[in-house]
């Protein structure tokens, strides 16, 4: 998997879909389960973090949201 983004943005509204890269370089991808529950994966561990109710405890659960933490605009290429 290649992914191309561009950290451009610190804002730290969430939602399904969004990417985001923490202060150690390790990109996450905000995901919902069938269940309607919010999850996050590490897009370099391809570890599943998760079954929250809402992205506020999403962001407590996993440590998200910092003011380290970026939301970047990522491409996701799948080889």
């Amino acid at each position: 998997m290649k992914i191309n983004y561009d950290s451009s943005n610190n804002e730290h509204t969430y939602q399904a879909g969004d990417v985001i890269r923490n202060s150690y370089g390790d990109l996450y991808l905000i995901a919902t389960n069938p269940e309607e529950e919010f999850c996050i994966i590490n897009l370099r561990t391809n570890m599943v973090y998760g079954g929250y109710k809402s992205i506020g405890d999403l962001c407590r659960g996993v440590g998200i949201g910092s003011a380290n933490d970026v939301l970047v605009h990522a491409e996701i290429n799948v080889l």
